[in-house]
């Protein structure tokens, strides 16, 4: 768990550096990536010990970048929910209902940057 933490920041503070350096908008493969890893890392077991994966997902994403996905957010957020579902019937994980995707838009962070 603490090294986990540990690499998590790590990986931030990169993603951040190069964010800020280059100033270039954000990418939906890089979206998708970070949701297959926020799958990993939080999976978990379910009363019968089926391995069960998050179905709920918000990204925050910097004014800019939002603008830039809001004529095609429908067909986005459904290859991203796509890409969830691949994902964890590749691991073999289950979810406890539908799969739930939601950008919005989030004054405090950096064009390039989500969370």
């Amino acid at each position: 768990m603490v090294l986990r933490d540990f690499e998590d920041r790590l990986e931030r503070l990169v993603e951040g550096m190069f964010a800020r350096a280059f100033r270039t908008g954000l990418q939906p493969v890089e979206i998708a990536r970070r949701l297959v890893k926020e799958v990993d890392a939080n999976r978990a077991l379910d009363a019968r010990s089926r391995r069960v994966a998050p179905n709920r997902f918000v990204v925050h994403l910097a004014p800019a970048d939002h603008e830039r996905f809001v004529k095609i957010q429908d067909s986005l957020v459904g290859e991203l929910r796509a890409v969830v579902r691949e994902h964890a019937t590749e691991e073999g994980f289950r979810f406890l209902g539908p799969v739930r995707l939601n950008l919005t838009e989030d004054a405090d962070s950096t064009v390039g940057m989500f969370r």
